[in-house]
């Protein structure tokens, strides 16, 4: 694969034009007029990266499965992606500047690298495939989308170019990235083995996407395999989960991580080798209880701490971190790490915190729940689960430890639980039924907790009729912890939680590792 004369670059031209750039806003940058289109249509999918393209670099944009540029005779692959600072870390930021304020930008969104092939027998070695020969130089271009709604394309023309990097994988991250494609080959070469008749095959491939998405570590497969309307097939495209891409760009531009990043001793490609590693731990650990496991685990926790049961499993993984969530193998492929006490029946799980909600996109009544903040929290996550059991509520030292499950949330799940919650929010909102719901005592005067204020909570879906729901996230209950504010009404900040029967129903149903 070559590239035209007119795209090969010297390292040190495309250091000196990209440097040029930093601090500029995409409109100012934009010699070739690609906002001038957004006059005759908002909604432009890759506007970003068209300005950097064609007005920066100064090539026309094509969609050929091969890499865009060469510098120095490395063929590279040109990407252009959004970064913005969580609405969590708004507070940290506020009053910095240049790398004091970076060093807060998270990832928007996963990077598309190319489309997936559907012809196995051509795409048969990792190393050679379309996918990795796009993948394994990259040159990405960060822009601060300083919006936490969606916005019509001529918007991005305010955004600010903040930086760019050349991204080269580990070698542990070519190992993860070469088993997930090789997943993907392997179902496709699967499918066109059995079914030798076109129409069939395709039959067979809807929905092969939500199938596969369990088992991939670092990519996802978006959008879905469907029949159209006009009788064609909608075809994924590999894409880098946004959870990796937020470690790529934190990695960047907090350049001290490394001397603080927890990784695994002994690291895992896949998921199955992760299930693995999990098994083998389980059937050396598995009935001992939590007396056993400080003294053989040598844990120096309190038996009685609410921590205690997450700081043996850190010692099993010899992970040298106080929190589960805090190693990079399990952030990068989105990996939760919840621990779990149940009772000899299996009962008694609590609800569970999962990521806080995004008002703003909850306003826009444009944007489609498949292209949502929360689909993609649900599609890119899975928990990896501890379990352990208490046999007596008033003594913590017979708790035994029991192994591990791990879960994913299928599609039936998120097309009806989550998207009903999601549905149901928005049109209180959009609807201006949005309303303060106070709690009363027996005498009918409003409830006050110690800090004196009302009692109460808005009536967004809640955990007597959802499965996903709001819930508060905030230890303060005075009224000026309530920041968030929605439709007037003020209110702490709304986490999305899951129902703890639902997480017991789901864990009765999977075997442990």
């Amino acid at each position: 694969m070559a590239v035209s004369d007119d795209r090969k670059y010297t390292k040190a031209f495309v250091h000196t034009l990209l440097e040029s750039i930093k601090g500029k806003t995409l409109g100012e940058v934009d010699k070739s007029h690609q906002f001038a289109r957004t006059e005759k249509s908002e909604k432009i999918t890759g506007i970003a990266g068209d300005v950097i393209e064609q007005s920066v670099f100064g090539y026309e944009r094509d969609s050929k499965q091969e890499c865009d540029i060469e510098i120095d005779g490395v063929l590279t692959e040109l990407k252009t992606t959004g970064v913005r600072v969580p609405k969590s870390d708004l507070a940290k930021v506020k009053g910095k500047v240049g790398d004091a304020y970076n060093v807060y930008l998270g990832a928007k969104e996963g990077i598309s690298i190319t489309g997936v092939t559907f012809e196995p027998t051509i795409q048969t070695d990792f190393s050679t495939s379309h996918f990795w020969e796009k993948s394994e130089h990259l040159l990405i271009v960060f822009y601060e989308y300083k919006s936490y709604e969606a916005v019509p394309a001529s918007a991005y023309a305010d955004f600010q170019i903040v930086d760019y990097c050349y991204n080269k994988f580990s070698d542990e991250e070519r190992a993860k990235l070469c088993n997930d494609w090789e997943i993907v080959r392997d179902y496709l070469q699967n499918i066109y083995d059995e079914y030798t008749d076109v129409d069939e095959r395709n039959q067979n491939l809807i929905g092969f996407t939500h199938v596969l998405r369990p088992n991939l570590l670092l990519i996802e497969l978006v959008p879905a395999f469907k029949k159209k309307s006009t009788g064609t097939y909608q075809k994924p495209r590999y894409r880098l989960k946004q959870t990796f891409v937020d470690y790529i760009v934190r990695g960047h531009f907090d350049k001290s991580r490394a001397n603080t990043e927890i990784s695994l001793k002994e690291s895992f490609s896949s998921f199955a080798q992760l299930d693995s590693r999990c098994h083998a731990i389980s059937a050396k650990y598995k009935g001992k209880t939590f007396a056993q496991l400080k003294k053989v685990l040598g844990v120096e926790a309190d038996i009685t701490d609410k921590n205690f049961g997450a700081q043996c499993v850190l010692k099993m993984f010899d992970a040298d971190c106080k929190r589960l969530n805090q190693i990079s193998d399990f952030t990068k492929a989105g990996i939760i790490a919840k621990t779990i006490t149940i009772t000899p029946s299996g009962s008694r799980t609590e609800d569970m915190k999962l990521s806080h909600i995004d008002f703003e996109e909850w306003s826009d009544k444009d944007i489609d729940f498949h292209d949502s903040d929360v689909y993609s929290y649900f599609c890119e996550h899975c928990f990896l689960c501890p379990i352990f059991c208490e046999h007596d509520n008033n003594d913590s030292k017979k708790t035994t430890f029991e192994g591990f499950k791990r879960f994913a949330f299928d599609d039936i799940f998120i097309e009806s639980e989550v998207k009903r919650t999601w549905e149901d929010s928005r049109n209180l909102i959009h609807q201006n039924k949005l309303k303060w719901e106070y709690l009363y005592d027996k005498h009918g005067e409003r409830r006050r907790n110690k800090s004196g204020s009302c009692m109460g909570a808005p009536n967004f879906p809640k955990s007597a009729d959802y499965q996903v729901f709001f819930r508060g996230g905030a230890d303060d209950s005075r009224d000026e912890a309530k920041t968030e504010v929605v439709n007037g009404i003020k209110m702490l900040p709304q986490f999305f939680w899951l129902k703890g029967t639902y997480i017991t129903n789901k864990l009765k149903t999977i075997n442990y590792l």
